[in-house]
């Protein structure tokens, strides 16, 4: 019995020693990875956003930009923010974080819509027409100008500079959607003529 104890204990420690060297040569390495923690977090905020959790939806948009603040993808995330504010009725902290996301990706038309919609909800369209008018730099802008006739009920000027937009920059990423939109808008002030024959 003795000899059958010693032998266990001999094979069992040699098991020991040889995987306890092993143990010092294995390093353990964990990659983190901001982006996908961002675009994580993002979705995280999406969710509570569907289950009407404002605060959590918030926190979450904020951490995926603080975790990812300079890249393409952040606009997606100032915008998912932005449109919360603007669910819970703070158009003015809104309005901040489209026209970051702008900054980020100004390509992407739904972002334009937003900043106007935060502009009309806080009363302030004339004012940030003029603004808009006097800081213009590049044909972008004018798609913002644009908008905001429209939100002020003045979309025949809208379609207008929206469809020279198109003309002028064909090639462009955001072109399609604003197409898109002029066609939809032309309908209406189509149907609204009509309307009033």
């Amino acid at each position: 019995m003795r000899k059958i104890l010693t032998v266990a204990l001999l094979i069992f420690s040699t098991f020991f020693l040889c995987g306890a060297g092993r143990l010092e040569d294995v390093s353990v390495h964990y990659t983190i990875d901001a982006e996908k923690n961002a675009a994580k977090h993002n979705n995280m905020g999406l969710m509570y956003l569907k289950e009407y959790y404002y605060f959590g939806a918030i926190k979450e948009f904020e951490l995926a930009i603080e975790l990812n603040p300079n890249s393409q993808a952040s606009s997606v995330y100032y915008n998912n923010l932005g449109r919360t504010y603007i669910t819970i009725g703070y158009p003015e902290l809104a309005e901040a974080k489209f026209a970051e996301a702008i900054k980020k990706y100004p390509l992407h038309f739904e972002y334009y819509k937003n900043l106007v919609e935060s502009y009309g909800k806080q009363n302030i369209l004339a004012q940030k027409l003029q603004y808009h008018k006097k800081n213009r730099k590049n044909a972008l802008d004018d798609i913002t100008i644009a908008l905001i006739y429209g939100a002020m009920g003045k979309t025949q000027i809208e379609v207008t500079m929206l469809d020279e937009f198109c003309n002028s920059e064909p090639d462009l990423i955001i072109t399609p959607a604003i197409r898109k939109y002029v066609r939809e808008q032309a309908k209406l002030v189509t149907f609204s003529k009509k309307r009033l024959r």
